[in-house]
């Protein structure tokens, strides 16, 4: 009987979301198909945020896109691509652009943000200071951020990088590379599949 009870729960649960994503569509600057959005999910200027399709996006994550800040306005948006799957507690802040490309996985606790408030203001509390000169952020296609990681303003990660948890990424990251530590450093580099063709060409002779 429990768990009966337990599967209805959790077919309700899934209706509910497909009514709570329902309710949010209209509200972004573009919504693909078969989005899925848990409940409950904080946005901030949703008409500036993109969406693909077949994107989820888990409860508790923070999506905002800042106009005006500390009496400076700006133009920020975010676009993310299809197949994205943004976990827990994830939080993206764009004053400029940040672009997640298709197929890429966000941990949960994972912060992407193309400004920061500005610490050099020593008269003011650093909350209250004007953010910094916004650097727009890329995450390549099919890369993997690992939970709790921190990927500062201006970073470029290639395609199919893989970002240790805990890291804090202040510099770019090259494609088919593993990055891990703060400040974060490449480990690893893993072959593209046009280098592993290449291989299989020189050992096969063909």
């Amino acid at each position: 009987m429990r768990k009966k009870f337990l599967l209805l729960c959790d077919k309700l649960q899934w209706q509910f979301r497909g009514v709570y994503t329902w309710l949010l569509r209209s509200s972004f600057k573009h919504c693909g198909k078969r989005v899925t959005i848990q409940f409950p999910i904080r946005l901030g200027q949703p008409g500036s945020i993109s969406l693909g399709s077949d994107v989820l996006i888990y409860a508790r994550s923070w999506l905002n896109v800042v106009t005006e800040w500390a009496g400076t306005k700006y133009g920020g948006e975010i676009r993310i691509g299809d197949r994205v799957c943004i976990s827990y507690n994830a939080q993206i802040s764009a004053a400029k652009s940040i672009v997640i490309e298709d197929d890429v996985a966000v941990s949960a606790g994972v912060v992407i943000v193309d400004h920061i408030h500005d610490h050099r203001y020593s008269g003011m509390p650093v909350f209250s200071a004007p953010l910094s000169e916004p650097a727009p952020v890329r995450i390549g296609k099919g890369s993997f951020l690992g939970v709790h990681c921190f990927v500062s303003p201006g970073v470029q990660i290639g395609e199919h990088a893989v970002i240790c948890a805990n890291a804090v990424v202040v510099n770019d990251v090259p494609a088919y590379s593993m990055a891990a530590g703060n400040p974060a450093r490449i480990v690893r580099f893993q072959a593209s599949e046009a280098e592993k063709a290449a291989a299989r060409v020189n050992v096969n002779g063909v």
